[in-house]
């Protein structure tokens, strides 16, 4: 008897399910790891009090998505992608605020008197971020006038220095809101820079994951093109997350596909087969084929797709062999592999198979048995 017939197969829900989370861990701690490398750069450079707010909320999240990792790795995936444009903004804003922070501060210390300066300096010079410590000069010089004829009048220091404290609240919030929306306007042109970075990381990790899988590097490319020419950055997001599913998606059936070869490999080898190393073919279909024989020369073939198609023949069999061959591989996938297989459609079955159509393996591969 022999019988060539196709079958559906499914990795079971929980591993598969198992096996993407393991995907989105993998690939965010790559991320995460290169965050955390951007934001030490930052600090090594002493540039990260010039985005101080900025920087203390990308390190609050990171600390967030390590701890994520493990528990809702989905989450900290979610969350890697909304920070990654901030991320990547980080250095090229620091360092202008840097820049501006300087020529503000050259430009006050000129214009400013030495008796005014120490007043504006025991109440501003607190602010730790040099940017919006430099909006709060500014702001202040709008008192300059006043102040500064006060005194000549021969008030005290100490007078005046008490009313700019009053006013200190005010002037602190408005240079608090004017460095932000500086620093938005400087994340705002770094934008087509910092998303191009985004999509050359993020491509680059899913397409190194899929190098080994053509149909998922052709379906990735198309849709890294489509990123691409996407500018608005909520739509930017939008195609990013999708085309990081679509790798995802790939990369994991890629996986699974591995799980069930694996499976028929080590079910062959327990049923008493000798098995050739799994080959790919690829083409216009893309198939794993694994090859098996026994001493008496009894084979069996499997050819498993990505799309869940498996096909399987067992042949050179003599009476009811096949069916024990049969009955005794595919229930170890099931219930030692978590290999579910449904749907099957025999093609060709001849069950008057004589023992003379059988090829016996040479001496050395009998040696294996």
């Amino acid at each position: 008897m022999s019988r060539i017939a196709d079958r559906t197969w499914e990795i079971e829900r929980e591993r598969r399910h198992q096996a993407y989370l393991s995907r989105i861990r993998s690939t965010t701690s790559e991320f995460v790891e290169r965050y955390e490398t951007i934001l030490a750069d930052v600090r090594r450079q002493g540039l990260d009090r010039y985005v101080a707010t900025e920087f203390r909320s990308l390190e609050s999240t990171l600390q967030r998505l390590r701890s994520l990792l493990h528990s809702d790795p989905e989450r900290a995936r979610d969350e890697s992608r909304n920070i990654a444009s901030d991320v990547h903004a980080l250095p090229r804003v620091a360092r202008e605020a840097q820049r501006h922070a300087v020529e503000l501060e050259r430009e006050r210390q000129r214009r400013a008197g030495v008796e005014l300066q120490s007043v504006l300096d025991s109440v501003f010079g607190e602010i730790g971020d040099p940017v919006e410590r430099e909006f709060a000069y500014i702001e202040a010089a709008t008192l300059k006038d006043d102040l500064t004829a006060r005194v000549a009048a021969g008030t005290s220091i100490e007078r005046i220095r008490q009313d700019v404290a009053q006013q200190t609240a005010r002037i602190r919030e408005q240079a608090q809101r004017q460095a932000s929306e500086w620093k938005a306007g400087r994340r705002q042109a770094a934008a087509p820079e910092v998303q191009a970075q985004v999509l050359r990381d993020t491509r680059d990790t899913a397409l190194k994951a899929a190098e080994r899988n053509p149909a998922a590097l052709r379906a990735l490319s198309a849709a890294w093109d489509a990123v691409q020419e996407t500018d608005e950055a909520s739509a930017f997001q939008h195609a990013l997350a999708a085309a990081s599913a679509q790798a995802d998606d790939a990369i994991v059936n890629e996986e699974c596909r591995r799980t069930a070869v694996r499976a028929i490999f080590e079910s062959l080898q327990k049923a008493g087969f000798a098995v050739e190393p799994p080959r790919r073919e690829t083409g216009e279909s893309d198939r794993v084929v694994i090859l098996a024989r026994k001493p008496s020369g009894r084979q069996a073939e499997f050819r498993v797709d990505l799309g869940g198609e498996l096909s399987y023949k067992f042949d050179h069999y003599e009476g009811l062999a096949c069916k024990q061959d049969i009955d005794q591989v595919l229930p170890m996938l099931q219930q030692l592999y978590g290999i579910q297989l449904s749907d099957e459609r025999i093609r060709w079955e001849n069950p008057d198979r004589l023992s003379r159509d059988a090829r016996p393996l040479d001496n050395q591969e009998n040696r294996h048995e």
